[in-house]
């Protein structure tokens, strides 16, 4: 038994010292994914804005876009589906 309140502070501190640095490790690691995720929404509602804009003013661009515009709007499809099957089909460990 600790001798003093002050003896049992500093024993409960140094015991939950551990999980409050690996909460803090986690709410880093957490915080490095959603600032460039609020970035990325921000550009991507922008662009879907001014897509909706450009379909009312202008219709569907079925009749303006060559092989190779369809072929650079795939690729962030493209990149999206393959880093998603990477992570799900090869899976991540970090042990």
């Amino acid at each position: 038994m600790p001798k003093s309140a002050d003896e049992a502070d500093k024993i409960e501190k140094a015991a939950s010292a551990p999980a409050v640095a690996a909460n803090e490790q986690a709410r880093q690691a957490w915080r490095g994914w959603v600032i460039p995720a609020v970035g990325s929404m921000a550009f991507f509602s922008s662009m879907l804005i001014n897509g909706f804009k450009n379909y009312q003013n202008y219709g569907f661009p079925a009749h303006t876009f060559t092989r190779s515009d369809w072929l650079l709007m795939s690729l962030p499809v493209v990149v999206v589906v393959v880093a998603l099957s990477d992570i799900f089909l090869n899976g991540e460990s970090y042990d």
